[in-house]
C-alpha cells in the first residue's frame, strides 16, 4: 500500500496546501479518500492518471472535501472513462448530482454511488475491507479504517469511536486543524488529540487539515502530540508519500 497526501489544507485558500484529498494505491487498485479543490491537479503532479482512479470515498459532504469531483469526472469523460464508483455518508448522491450538473455531467458520467448506513459498519472495495464509524462534526462525517494498515479520521472533534477504530493501526491520519487555545468548531487541537492518542496503540500519526493560520505552527502541533505518545508524529506536506514499508 502507498499513501499520498494530495491535499492537506482546509476550506481557506493556501499557497502550499490544497484542500483535503488522500490517494491510496494497493494491489493495482487506486482510490481517493475525499476530492477537495485541486485534487485532480495533484494527481497529475503525483504522476497518477485521472483515468486510474477506481473509486472515491468521501468522509463528508463539505465543499473542501468534494469540490474537485466534477473536475475529475469531466477529465475522465473526455478520456472515455465515464464510470466511477463513489462511496460516502447519506446525502452523497444528492451532492454528486449537484456537482455534476455543470457541463451536464450527470448525463455524461456513469457514477455508481453507494451511500453507507449511518451505523458503524464495513464494506469491501478492491483489495480493502474498510470499516467506518461516524465522527463528531458539523456535517455527517465518517472515519475509515483500511485493515490493520491505515485509519483516516475525517473532520472531527476528539471522538472515542474514532480512536477505538484507530487502535492498533500502523498509520493514523488525523486532522489537527488549529493550535491549542483555538475555538475549533468541529475540529481538533494538538493537546486534545495527544490526550486521546495516549489511550491507544498506533505506530505513526500524520496531522492534516491545517488552516492557513495553523501552518506556521506545524512544528508545535507535532511536538505537542509527540509529548503524549511513543509513535512517530509528522505534519505532511502536499504530495508527501508513505510507502508500503511504513504502512
Amino acid at each position: 500500500m502507498e499513501l499520498t497526501f494530495l491535499g492537506t489544507g482546509s476550506a481557506f485558500p493556501s499557497p502550499t496546501r490544497l484542500q483535503s484529498s488522500l490517494l491510496i494505491e494497493d494491489a493495482g487498485h487506486t482510490l481517493l479518500v475525499d476530492c477537495g479543490s485541486g485534487a485532480a491537479h495533484r494527481l497529475a503532479q503525483a504522476k497518477v492518471s485521472h483515468n486510474a482512479v477506481d473509486a472515491v470515498v468521501f468522509t463528508h459532504m463539505h465543499l473542501d472535501h468534494v469540490a474537485d469531483l466534477s473536475t475529475l469526472v469531466k477529465a475522465r469523460w473526455l478520456d472515455d472513462t465515464p464510470a466511477l464508483d463513489v462511496y460516502g455518508p447519506p446525502g452523497t448522491s444528492d451532492v454528486c448530482e449537484t456537482l455534476l450538473r455543470v457541463d451536464n455531467l450527470t448525463e455524461r458520467a456513469d457514477l455508481t454511488v453507494t451511500e453507507l448506513d449511518p451505523a458503524p459498519g464495513a464494506f469491501e472495495l478492491g483489495p480493502h475491507r474498510i470499516e467506518y464509524v461516524e465522527t463528531t462534526h458539523s456535517a455527517r462525517c465518517f472515519a475509515y479504517r483500511f485493515g490493520d494498515h491505515l485509519t483516516i479520521s475525517g473532520d472531527t472533534t476528539p471522538n472515542a469511536d474514532v480512536f477505538d477504530l484507530a487502535d492498533g493501526s500502523d498509520v493514523l491520519v488525523h486532522e489537527c486543524s488549529f493550535p491549542d487555545g483555538t475555538e475549533t468548531g468541529g475540529h481538533t487541537t494538538p493537546t486534545e488529540l495527544g490526550d486521546q492518542l495516549s489511550e491507544i496503540e498506533v505506530e505513526r500519526v500524520y496531522l492534516t487539515h491545517l488552516f492557513p493560520e495553523t501552518e506556521p505552527h506545524a512544528d508545535e502541533l507535532q511536538a505537542t502530540v509527540k509529548e503524549y505518545i511513543d509513535a512517530a508524529v509528522s505534519v505532511p506536506d502536499d504530495l508527501d508519500s508513505v510507502d508500503s514499508s511504513s504502512i
